[in-house]
């Protein structure tokens, strides 16, 4: 089969998994690209895939491929020149891995949210749990900016006071970033389980969240800076705790 059409059902179909609401009813979303294609195949979450001609023979073999047109490819890409090949893959429910936790309180960029996820991934926080009023993770240019490094995260959206109080029973230190709070010393968190929270853009960590808090961290700047961008600001403080190894 080879679909022409941008009216198409199916392809009315697939462009609806780019919306978050049907992400969280049917549990899937689609990917571009091929390093990110043929990766989700060996993760064996991908249930679709539609592809260009040019690249058809590639993967003709897959158990579900559908061949599409260049206009049809124009019409499911976001980018300016398309990648010629998509998937629609399964959203799998991890269980909590190995290592530390990122707590993100309202993030909405996308760019943001994707570059925290890939910066986690570096440096050990295997679990990224965000506020259900976060940008969601399968967002397609939160995607991109995770460089495919969100296959091998937990990835999780939680209602944070209930889940942060969890993580405290099982003595699992709870990291803050508040800007206006004194920062602990590096050398009393070294070796422990550690759970950072950073905030939204604009407000960063909401009141209720920030009652949670067991300890605080900050960056120092030079004095004229009001505030890093959080996703630098984030990966700093993951590196930082990271090399404390």
């Amino acid at each position: 089969m080879k679909i022409t059409s941008v009216t198409n059902s199916l392809i009315e179909e697939i462009l609806s998994y780019k919306d978050t609401k049907t992400q969280k009813q049917t549990n899937k979303y689609l990917i571009e690209g091929i390093k990110m294609v043929d990766l989700a195949i060996k993760k064996n979450v991908v249930e679709m895939i539609l592809v260009e001609t040019k690249l058809f023979e590639k993967y003709k073999n897959f158990e579900n491929v559908v061949e599409i047109s260049d206009n049809v490819s124009k019409k499911i890409s976001d980018l300016k020149t398309t990648q010629s090949i998509f998937a629609v893959c399964k959203i799998i429910k991890q269980e909590d891995l190995p290592g530390n936790y990122l707590i993100l309180d309202g993030v909405q960029d996308p760019g943001n949210l994707g570059t925290l996820i890939r910066s986690a991934f570096a440096f050990g926080f295997k679990n990224i749990i965000c506020s259900n009023d976060c940008v969601s993770f399968y967002n397609s240019k939160v995607l991109r900016a995770t460089q495919s490094n969100h296959f091998d995260l937990n990835l999780k959206n939680e209602e944070l006071i209930n889940f942060i109080n969890k993580l405290k029973q099982r003595n699992i230190i709870i990291l803050g970033t508040l800007l206006r709070k004194n920062s602990c010393n590096l050398n009393e968190i070294k070796n422990k389980q550690i759970a950072l929270i950073l905030g939204n853009e604009g407000n960063g960590i909401s009141k209720e969240v920030s009652k949670t808090i067991d300890k605080n961290i900050i960056i120092n700047t030079d004095s004229e800076l009001e505030s890093l961008n959080v996703a630098i600001a984030g990966s700093i403080l993951m590196n930082n705790i990271y090399s404390l190894k």
